[in-house]
């Protein structure tokens, strides 16, 4: 009976944690135009998580005895028998080529023989050839399996942005290219030149230098290809994204999932940020916020002058004035209205359970009556003002596009405004406490959003406390309780741009501070998955 790709797959994910050693990224083939990349450190993440830690979790136990595929156990037993390379990276990457959406999967190998019986064993029908030094390996028109001696290559196939034929009849389907071309294209791989590859790009090789378990790069022009100027055809708002990539770089440190982000820029777009620079959020603005219990904030500041900028370069300026025009407004009239300071906050949440009852429709019926539960919380808006004036007429054009949005209205919103400050939320005392801005608390976590121009802060155990609480069924609360106990908040900021990049940093705070988060988060879906096959009678 021939396997599914489903074996695949695992194997794949296996290898994701099953190395040890350092890693040689010279032999990894990445071409410079790919628009995505991500490149796993198996070596660091093995020694945070071992596969015999993974073996000794319930879901496996369960996997592996119900398995009764001898090769899928043989899998299982040791990563090491798909002949692959364990002790060197991992990189999967998508290039757009001429609507073609080529993705791949590659890495080292440690014996070819066994990589090569592994993949005949998982795609039996699979038709194997030959092409110079590359063994082929075909199961389906989406996709190969190339090898050598040394590297394997996966390649598949999916229509991009425009990859897609029409008929002269008006029929017609998904763009494809042939098996030959697949082989083609891995071949190019191969043979890729030292200076053809994304390794010679200084910000990549700067980018996989950087102490991770896990990379990423995204190049959204090379990742998108024509569609990018299709969608701003008529706009120059392409010529300001052309060129721009971004760099992650992921880490499962001790109490927290950390991570770092790295963006880069045109030149059009650097000389913008640098003649407009942000401003940082500051500590008086977050002190202001009415509630000490936060459940989550989110904060910004941007260069209103900056911003029209930004339209202008992009031929959008026209366009925007001439839609606010019709509502007796201008984007001159917004920069000399706004100071670029933005708050938006989430307070006092909870879920309260309400009793509803439903009247019989049918005579002499009896009503219906349940219980519902619903989330309740206060969310409060704030934006700082340059010009009262300015800002008060920016008030009375959104009310005549949209309505009043007083405390009385449907949407029961409240909204003031002073000579520094406007804001509006579901709550008038948060609003009113908010402008006199004497309430002066002092939140720790969310303290931390200041000094830099942006900021994020969700704090997860608030939110599972309110759901444990107003949780009854008895499996559900046990999981809600394991959650409770592992997860704690998220914090994110961005920093200025400087030396030619924005870089900007967010973690995932656990409640254990002692022990590395990819082992806690190896025993916290175990328990979750084991609560679910008990919950199946597994």
């Amino acid at each position: 009976m021939q396997r599914t790709s489903l074996l695949s797959l695992l194997a794949i994910a296996m290898l994701l944690i099953a190395s040890c050693k350092s890693s040689d990224k010279s032999a990894i083939a990445i071409p410079k135009d790919a628009g995505f990349v991500f490149q796993i450190n198996t070596a660091s993440l093995s020694s945070k998580l071992s596969w015999k830690e993974i073996q000794q979790t319930n879901w496996f136990k369960t996997a592996y005895a119900k398995s009764e595929d001898s090769l899928a156990k043989k899998l299982l037993d040791n990563p090491e028998n798909t002949g692959i390379n364990t002790d060197a990276d991992l990189v999967f990457f998508a290039k757009n080529q001429g609507g073609i959406m080529f993705t791949v999967f590659e890495g080292l190998l440690k014996d070819a023989a066994a990589f090569e019986a592994l993949n005949k064993k998982i795609q039996e029908n699979a038709k194997a050839t030959k092409n110079g030094d590359i063994n082929v390996l075909q199961g389906s028109k989406e996709g190969i399996t190339t090898w050598n001696n040394n590297k394997f290559i996966y390649v598949f196939q999916t229509p991009a942005g425009g990859g897609y034929n029409f008929s002269g009849d008006g029929e017609g389907g998904p763009r494809r290219v042939s098996t030959d071309s697949l082989i083609a294209f891995a071949k190019e791989l191969y043979e890729l030149k030292s200076s053809e590859n994304l390794s010679s790009d200084d910000r990549y090789a700067a980018l996989v230098k950087e102490t991770g378990d896990m990379h990423m790069w995204i190049n959204a022009e090379n990742l998108t290809g024509d569609l990018l100027g299709d969608v701003f055809a008529a706009t120059k708002i392409s010529d300001l994204i052309k060129g721009n990539v971004s760099a992650f770089t992921l880490n499962f440190d001790k109490g927290k999932i950390d991570g770092k982000s790295t963006s880069y820029y045109n030149k059009e777009m650097t000389a913008l940020m640098e003649k407009y620079p942000t401003k940082d959020i500051e500590a008086e603005l977050l002190s202001r916020l009415p509630s000490e219990n936060i459940t989550g904030v989110f904060s910004w500041n941007y260069p209103p002058a900056g911003l029209k900028e930004f339209l202008r370069i992009g031929g959008l300026e026209g366009l925007v004035n001439g839609f606010l025009g019709k509502a007796g407004y201008s984007l001159d009239e917004f920069v000399k209205a706004n100071k670029g300071d933005v708050l938006v906050a989430a307070s006092d949440f909870e879920l309260k359970a309400e009793q509803v009852t439903i009247p019989s429709y049918e005579e002499g019926g009896q009503p219906y009556t349940y219980t519902k539960t619903d989330p309740k919380v206060n969310v409060l808006f704030a934006a700082s003002v340059n010009d009262k004036p300015a800002f008060e007429k920016l008030i009375s054009v959104v009310k005549a596009q949209v309505g009043d949005f007083k405390a009385d209205s449907v949407f029961h919103i409240s909204y003031s405004v002073n000579d520094k400050w406007f804001a509006a939320g579901n709550s008038v005392d948060q609003v009113n406490k908010f402008l006199a801005g004497d309430a002066k608390n002092k939140h720790a976590a969310i303290g931390k959003l200041a000094g830099h121009p942006s900021g994020f802060y969700v704090d997860i155990k608030k939110i599972l406390t309110a759901s444990t609480a107003a949780t009854t069924d008895s499996t559900a609360k046990i999981a809600l309780t394991e959650s409770l106990n592992m997860w704690e908040d998220v914090l994110a900021t961005g920093d200025h741009y400087s030396g030619g990049k924005l870089t900007g940093h967010f973690e995932i705070n656990l409640v254990n501070k002692n022990e590395n988060s990819l082992k806690q988060l190896n025993q916290y879906f175990d328990k979750l998955a084991t609560l679910e096959m008990n919950k199946k009678g597994f």
